[in-house]
C-alpha cells in the first residue's frame, strides 16, 4: 500500500464537522417535525426547519436540500445571517452527495461574507470545510492556507470540540504531505481531546485514521485495535457510510498482512455499500482499492475495469484519486504485458504527481523555509550593522551619550516616582472597590436568605392554616398556594447558597422544587418515577420565577389528575429543559390518562392553574403546545 493511502483516513472528517444532535434520530427528528406541523409562530417554525435541515444533511441529504429550498422560498427574506445559515445546509447536502465542486462554491461564499463582517468563528468554520475539501481534491496550497487559518482562530475563540476537530484534520494534512510521524502525533492529540469530550463520532473518526497510520507503519496489532474501536463507536451512530469506511480500511490492513482473500471480501463489502450511497468520492475510493487488491490477486481485467471507472465521475474531480488510479493502471497493464498502455498511464501518473506535490506542496514547504532563513539572515545583518555603527561612533559621541544617559536616568527616576505614586493610588482605589463588591455580595446573600426565610414562613403559615380547614376545596387552594410560595423560596435558597447571585442552575432548582412538591402530596420516588434533565442550563432569576411557577402547576396537575387509583402502570413524570443558541425548550410530560380535549380546545373551562400557566407563558414570550399521546406532554419554546 502506498503511503498516500493514509489520506483516506480523512474521509471521516466531515462526520465530525456536521451539525448533529446527541438525541436518538427518531426522537429528535419527530420532535422538530411536530413543532413544524403544529400551530406555532412563523419564527419558531423557521428555527425548527433550520434545525431539522442541519440534522438531516448527512442522514438524508435530499430531504435536507428540500428543507433549505423551503426556507429560501418561504421564510428567508433579506437577512444575510439566515441566508448564510441556509447556505451551510445547501453546501453540506452537495458535500454528502460527493459534489465537492458545488459545495466548495457555497463554502467560499460563506467565507467571503464572514470576512466582510469580521465574524472570526464563522471564518474558521467555513475555512475548515474549504481546507478539507481542497485536500480531497489535491489542492494542497489552498488546503494548508485555510486549515491553518481555522486553527489559529480556534486556538483563540474555539470550543474544545472545534480544537479537537481541527487537530484531526491537520493530522490528515500532514500525512498527505508525507509527514507520517507528525500526523500520528496529531491524531493521538485529537484522540485524547475527543476522549475528554466523550464524543463518539470524533472517537470513531480518529480511531479509523490511526488504524490507517499504524497500517502504514507496519504495526498491525495497533492498527487492528483502532479499527475495531472505530467499529464499536460506530454502533452509537450506525450508518452505512461509516460501515463502508470500516470495511474499506480493514481491507487495506488485510492487504498489508498478505491476507488477500480476506482483503478482497472486505473491499467488496465496502464497494457494495457505497454503490447505494450518494458520495461518488467514497465510491471511487472503493474502486481504487478493489483495483489494487485485484492486481495482487492477478485478476488484471477486473482491476482495469474498476480503475477506469474512477475517471467517469466528475462531481469531485479529485487529483489524488486520479493520480492513484493512473499508477495502478500502469501496474496492471505492465503485468498483462501491455507495455504501451502501461507507459501511457505511468506518464499520466508522473504528470499528476508533479502537479500535486512538486508544484504545490513541496513549493510551499521550500518557500516557507526560504522565508524563515531570509528573515534570520536579515536579523543577523541588521545586528552586525548596528554593532559596527556603535563601534565607529563610540569615542566621538561618548560625552554626549553620558549626558543623555544622565538626563535619561533623571527622567526615569521621575517617571518611577510618578508611577509609584499612581500605583499606590490605584491600589487604594482597588481595595475600596473590592471592599464595596464584597459588601454588595454579602448584602445580596443576606437579602436572598431573608426573602427565602420570609417565603418559608408564609409557606409554613399556609400549611398550618390548612390543618384547620375542613372544606376539601379550600384545603386544596391553600396547598396550591403553599406550593407556589415554596417554588419561589427554593429559588432564593439556590441563589444564596450558590456562587452566582444572579444566575440559577436549572437542574438543581428543578430537583429541589420537585422534592418539595412530592413532600406536599406525601409522595416519594418509589411512588412516582421522576426524570429531570436540565444539565448545564442556567437562567437569570427574573425568568426562573415564572418558569418555576409553570413547572409547579404542571407537576401538581399531573400528581392530582393524571394517575387515578386504578391505573396499572407506574406513574412517570419527565421534566426536560435544553438550551439552544437563541431559545430554550421546556417539556413536562407524564404517562397518565391524558388531559381532556375540551379543556385544550375551550379556554373558558380552564382552571386557575391553567390560566396562570398561560399568563406566565405570555410574560416569558413563550409558545406553548399540548399533546395527548400515552399521557400528556406540554412543551414550551422560550426565546432568549
Amino acid at each position: 500500500m502506498k503511503f498516500n493511502h493514509i489520506f483516506l483516513g480523512l474521509c471521516l472528517v466531515f462526520t465530525n464537522l456536521s451539525f448533529c444532535q446527541d438525541a436518538p434520530v427518531d426522537a429528535y427528528q419527530d420532535s422538530l417535525q411536530n413543532i413544524i406541523d403544529s400551530d406555532v409562530s412563523k419564527s419558531v417554525k423557521k428555527e425548527s426547519l433550520f434545525l431539522l435541515g442541519e440534522y438531516l444533511v448527512q442522514r438524508d441529504p435530499d430531504k435536507a436540500e428540500l428543507i433549505a429550498e423551503d426556507l429560501k422560498a418561504n421564510f428567508i427574506k433579506n437577512d444575510s445571517n439566515e441566508i448564510r445559515r441556509n447556505n451551510y445546509i445547501f453546501a453540506a447536502s452537495h458535500r454528502w452527495h460527493g459534489d465537492y465542486s458545488t459545495a466548495l462554491e457555497y463554502y467560499r461564499g460563506i467565507n467571503s461574507y464572514s470576512k466582510r463582517n469580521n465574524d472570526s468563528l464563522d471564518i474558521a468554520i467555513s475555512s475548515h470545510f474549504i481546507g478539507t475539501i481542497s485536500m480531497y481534491l489535491g489542492n494542497n496550497v489552498e488546503s494548508q492556507k485555510h486549515l491553518l487559518e481555522a486553527a489559529e482562530i480556534y486556538n483563540v475563540v474555539g470550543t474544545a470540540k472545534q480544537k479537537a476537530r481541527i487537530n484531526n484534520t491537520l493530522a490528515g494534512f500532514y500525512l498527505n504531505v508525507d509527514q507520517l510521524e507528525k500526523g500520528k502525533q496529531q491524531y493521538l492529540k485529537a484522540l485524547k481531546q475527543f476522549e475528554v469530550l466523550k464524543d463518539s463520532t470524533g472517537l470513531a473518526s480518529v480511531n479509523a485514521n490511526l488504524g490507517m497510520v499504524y497500517t502504514d507503519l507496519g504495526e498491525y496489532e495497533k492498527a487492528e485495535y483502532h479499527l475495531m474501536k472505530q467499529k464499536e463507536y460506530n454502533v452509537v451512530f450506525p450508518t452505512l457510510r461509516e460501515m463502508g469506511f470500516h470495511h474499506d480500511f480493514l481491507g487495506l490492513l488485510r492487504q498489508e498482512q498478505n491476507r488477500l482473500d480476506e482483503a478482497y471480501e472486505e473491499h467488496l463489502k465496502a464497494l457494495k455499500i457505497r454503490e447505494n450511497l450518494s458520495s461518488t468520492y467514497n465510491l471511487c475510493e472503493s474502486k481504487i482499492h478493489m483495483g489494487e487488491i485485484l492486481i495482487k490477486l492477478e485478476r488484471y481485467d477486473e482491476a482495469i475495469n474498476q480503475l477506469k471507472d474512477v475517471f467517469s465521475f466528475e462531481e469531485h474531480e479529485s487529483l489524488n484519486q486520479e493520480q492513484r488510479a493512473y499508477d495502478l493502471l500502469a501496474e496492471a497493464y505492465e503485468k498483462q504485458g501491455d507495455y504501451k498502455s502501461a507507459l501511457g498511464n505511468f506518464k499520466a501518473y508522473k504528470t499528476m504527481t508533479d502537479s500535486i506535490y512538486s508544484k504545490e506542496s513541496i513549493e510551499i514547504i521550500a518557500e516557507k523555509d526560504a522565508l524563515y532563513n531570509q528573515h534570520k539572515k536579515d536579523a543577523e545583518i541588521a545586528l552586525l550593522s548596528k554593532e559596527k555603527e556603535i563601534s565607529e561612533t563610540k569615542l566621538s559621541r561618548s560625552k554626549s551619550i553620558m549626558i543623555i544617559s544622565f538626563i535619561g536616568l533623571g527622567l526615569l527616576t521621575i517617571a518611577a516616582l510618578a508611577l509609584l505614586k499612581l500605583n499606590r493610588k490605584i491600589k487604594s482605589k482597588n481595595e475600596t472597590i473590592s471592599k464595596a463588591l464584597k459588601d454588595r455580595e454579602l448584602l445580596l446573600h443576606e437579602t436572598h436568605h431573608r426573602v427565602k426565610n420570609n417565603l418559608q414562613m408564609i409557606s409554613s403559615l399556609l400549611n398550618l392554616q390548612s390543618k384547620y380547614v375542613k372544606d376539601d376545596n379550600v384545603f386544596e387552594v391553600l396547598q396550591n398556594g403553599r406550593n407556589r410560595v415554596q417554588s419561589m423560596a427554593i429559588l432564593h435558597k439556590n441563589l444564596y447558597v450558590g456562587e452566582d447571585l444572579n444566575m440559577v442552575n436549572i437542574q438543581h432548582y428543578f430537583e429541589g422544587l420537585v422534592d418539595s412538591i412530592l413532600n406536599s402530596y406525601n409522595k416519594t420516588e418509589s411512588d412516582v418515577n421522576l426524570k429531570i434533565d436540565a444539565d448545564k442550563v442556567t437562567m437569570d432569576v427574573e425568568s426562573v420565577i415564572p418558569l418555576g411557577l409553570i413547572v409547579n402547576e404542571l407537576i401538581t396537575n399531573s400528581l392530582k389528575h393524571a394517575f387515578p387509583k386504578d391505573i396499572k402502570s407506574k406513574p412517570e413524570i419527565t421534566l426536560k429543559m435544553s438550551e439552544r443558541e437563541d431559545f430554550y425548550t421546556l417539556r413536562v410530560s407524564d404517562n397518565g390518562v391524558g388531559i381532556q380535549n375540551d379543556i385544550i380546545e375551550n379556554g373558558k373551562k380552564e382552571s386557575f392553574g391553567q390560566r396562570l400557566i398561560r399568563s406566565l407563558s405570555k410574560k416569558l414570550k413563550a409558545s406553548m403546545s399540548v399533546t395527548n399521546d400515552n399521557g400528556t406532554s406540554v412543551s414550551f419554546v422560550l426565546p432568549k
